[in-house]
């Protein structure tokens, strides 16, 4: 399995001068001085720099590098190492939509790999190329920061939902989806993409710069670059954005007229609510609350009878969803041995 971060060969613009470089990226000069400003020392603004240069190619050319170094007050050759440290530098022209699909553990046990495998056929190019229309460049990547989603897909700075919608657009960044239960991107998800992304290039031509928004949000002048500054696109995260770990592991042992529930449970929550239903989990009504060592309670059944029940994990102010519903029957007590 190859990591594939870019296309095998880098082929270098002709008559590209660090003097150009300048020149095109002027307009970025009041954003570079607002870093210089930020930071202690010139070196500190390379990361940012290079991700302008980026933003403005689509990709990072050498002599944009050299560039990058003059502006960043550093050697030419800690600048490439720079770039050829961080996957996330482009190093050869890029289509218009980066698909980036995570490959590590959790999104290989969610499919990844027929993920990137459908991905391939369909837009009929190996991962690392560019299709020849221009229009999507297919990578893999170690880790997207989407593993309870997996398998892990992001399209320029976009992890994707369910539904499309136009990328790179102030004020559209919202990844509600990922908090709705047991949301994985599938192949047909991805073909509403592509299929959406294919119209949206019909009707609208490719922008001078390659990202006109960047979705997490671009830096913004005369701020600390915080959430919610002045201009800012980027919001502070909802606490729902990462709900608290559900109670896993549930059962129910009956034994005669007694059941025992046992489950597993993240130790750093606040406690546990067991509940029990009798009517097939219509309603439901707390049974006990323990702490998060616990991880037990107990129950009594008549003969017979049935119950439904569940754990639910809390934190300070918010609970997790639900554990698996667990049922359990009681049972008359077993007859005492009579010894003749």
């Amino acid at each position: 399995m190859s990591g594939c971060h870019t296309n095998p060969a880098s082929v270098q613009p002709d008559g590209l001068t660090v003097a150009a470089v300048a020149e095109r990226m002027k307009p970025y000069a009041a954003q570079i001085a607002e870093l210089k400003r930020r930071y202690p020392t010139r070196r500190a603004v390379l990361l940012q720099v290079l991700w302008l240069v980026q933003q403005e190619y689509g990709w990072v050319p050498r002599t944009a590098i050299k560039w990058c170094a003059e502006t960043a007050e550093c050697a030419p050759a800690h600048a490439f190492s720079v770039v050829e440290f961080y996957t996330m530098y482009r190093q050869v022209p890029a289509g218009r939509h980066l698909v980036q699909v995570c490959q590590t553990m959790c999104c290989q046990i969610h499919g990844a790999e027929d993920l990137i495998a459908h991905l391939e056929k369909s837009l009929g190019i190996h991962c690392g190329e560019t299709t020849a229309d221009g229009l999507f460049t297919l990578v893999r990547v170690e880790c997207l920061a989407l593993c309870g989603t997996g398998p892990g897909v992001m399209i320029d700075d976009q992890a994707i939902g369910p539904e499309p919608f136009p990328l790179n657009q102030p004020g559209r960044l919202h990844e509600g989806w990922l908090d709705q239960p047991e949301y994985h991107p599938d192949a047909a998800n991805l073909d509403r993409w592509i299929a959406f992304l294919r119209q949206q290039a019909a009707i609208t031509p490719r922008p001078a710069r390659h990202h006109e928004h960047d979705a997490l949000g671009d830096l913004v002048i005369g701020t600390d670059g915080h959430p919610q500054g002045q201009g800012a696109f980027a919001a502070p995260l909802l606490a729902i954005y990462a709900p608290p770990a559900p109670a896993l592991k549930v059962a129910a042992k009956a034994e005669a007229d007694k059941v025992t529930i046992t489950w597993a449970n993240d130790p750093g929550c606040a406690k546990a609510v067991v509940e029990r239903s009798d009517d097939g989990g219509a309603t439901w009504r707390e049974l006990a609350s323990v702490g998060p060592r616990d991880q037990k309670a107990g129950d009594a059944l008549a003969p017979g009878q049935t119950a439904h029940y569940r754990v639910t994990a809390h934190e300070k102010d918010r609970a997790a969803r639900p554990s698996a519903v667990v049922v359990a029957t009681g049972s008359a007590p077993a007859a005492p041995q009579v010894t003749p």
